[in-house]
């Protein structure tokens, strides 16, 4: 029987958002919750037993070729709206009277530049990482995070007179354009294709993917034990020829990076949180 060549395409703000589902809260500490995210977790086992997954529930061998890991570019610029900074003094002016244009302005500004100094650092300190360590992974960074400096989010003071300010990420374009170049444009060099996002944009592309006789799956993470909570789209699972879902688990017991910095505290709690999914001798 022939091996099948499989490539993987993952939507990294998608999947960002599933991966920070699992998050834990020290109990009896004062601490902010702790989620976990891309940096915490061993990819390249997670991709190879996905392959392995696909291969055993198939009855097909297939080969993994390579990843295809997809995040924003860049941000979208910053343009000074003169309307919006008098809304923004408007809604907030009983509360903050001393509130000014400039002050608005610079707060705006100010998150902005934030955005685009984490954007920048997460490629430097946790995706080139990530892609050192990982066999057969490449991280492609196509589009803009899309930030809306003068929607605010939030514009708290605190004890000290300093103001707290918040924008808006409302998501990204031009991702999903990137990923179905790359998944039609790859087609003659691979056989099957998994992508991993839980976008219904995409169902057209697996549509014709399927059409043009290649076989698509889809994979998904869980939270609870099988079949409580699921992070995808059903209409997803119904588009795909196969759709695995990798338990909570897995993705914190098999897959959990034990010495990424997660603190000891918070490993505690991973660790008591597993005793509750794995079942006890006496579950039959």
């Amino acid at each position: 029987m022939d091996i099948l060549k499989t490539v993987i395409f993952i939507d990294g703000q998608n999947f960002k958002k599933d991966l920070q589902k699992f998050r834990f809260k020290a109990a009896g500490h004062n601490l902010p919750e702790y989620r976990l995210d891309e940096k915490h977790f061993l990819w390249e086992n997670f991709f190879r037993q996905a392959v392995d997954v696909l291969s055993d529930q198939t009855r097909i061998p297939h080969r993994l070729l390579r990843v295809y890991w997809y995040n924003t570019q860049a941000t979208t610029p910053l343009h000074r709206y003169d309307r919006a900074v008098r809304d923004i003094i408007d809604e907030y002016r009983e509360v903050y009277p001393d509130l000014t244009p400039a002050l608005v302005e610079s707060l705006a500004q100010r998150w902005h530049q934030h955005q685009r100094e984490l954007l920048s650092r997460a490629k430097e300190e946790v995706f080139d990482d990530i892609q050192k360590r990982t066999s057969f992974l490449e991280f492609k960074y196509v589009g803009q995070l899309v930030l809306r400096p003068y929607k605010v989010k939030e514009l708290v003071r605190d004890k000290e007179g300093t103001f707290l300010y918040q924008g808006t990420v409302e998501g990204e374009k031009g991702v999903d354009i990137g990923i179905t170049i790359d998944m039609i444009s790859k087609m003659a060099h691979y056989d099957a294709a998994v992508l991993i996002s839980g976008d219904t944009d995409f169902i057209p592309l697996i549509q014709y993917l399927k059409d043009s006789l290649k076989l698509v799956y889809s994979l998904s993470l869980s939270r609870g034990e099988p079949g409580q909570l699921q992070l995808f789209s059903p209409q997803i699972k119904n588009a795909v020829d196969y759709f695995h879902v990798v338990p909570e688990k897995d993705m914190l017991g098999r897959y959990l990076d034990r010495k990424s910095g997660i603190p000891p505290i918070i490993l505690s709690e991973i660790d008591r949180r597993l005793s509750e999914l794995v079942p006890t001798k006496t579950d039959g």
